[in-house]
């Protein structure tokens, strides 16, 4: 029992580190239907790719932290990653790539509104 109660900090931040890996690993599955525009099948397939490649994630970071053993710390550690991840990381990231794709696409049209472009490009 001694030992359960040194290492929970351990655990904790196996736990912490993996529910961020499952957040990244949604937001790649995220972004491969996106650019994909998954219909019915794709995003069927997409999103069973996710729920084994999360399981397989806790699972692996369970085993390695806490020898396999649940306890509700560790389940409320791995939630608490994937918010954070969700939250703090893929939210910002998500405004960051929003901001750039408007630049360039400002920046697209006003090169294409350009007279010099119209004539060479003609």
């Amino acid at each position: 029992m001694l030992f359960t109660t040194i290492g929970q900090y351990r655990v904790f931040l196996w736990m912490l580190a993996a529910g961020a890996a499952i957040g990244a690993w949604y937001a790649l599955t995220a972004a491969v239907r996106h650019l994909l525009c998954a219909g019915l099948w794709l995003g069927l397939l997409a999103d069973i790719a996710f729920g084994v490649g999360a399981a397989a994630l806790f699972c692996l970071a369970l085993y390695t932290a806490n020898y396999g053993q649940l306890r509700f710390y560790a389940v409320a550690a791995a939630a608490l990653g994937f918010a954070l991840f969700a939250f703090g990381v893929y939210s910002t990231g998500i405004r960051v790539v929003h901001a750039i794709t408007k630049t360039v696409r400002h920046f697209i049209v006003k090169i294409r509104e350009f007279r010099w472009t119209n004539v060479i490009f003609k």
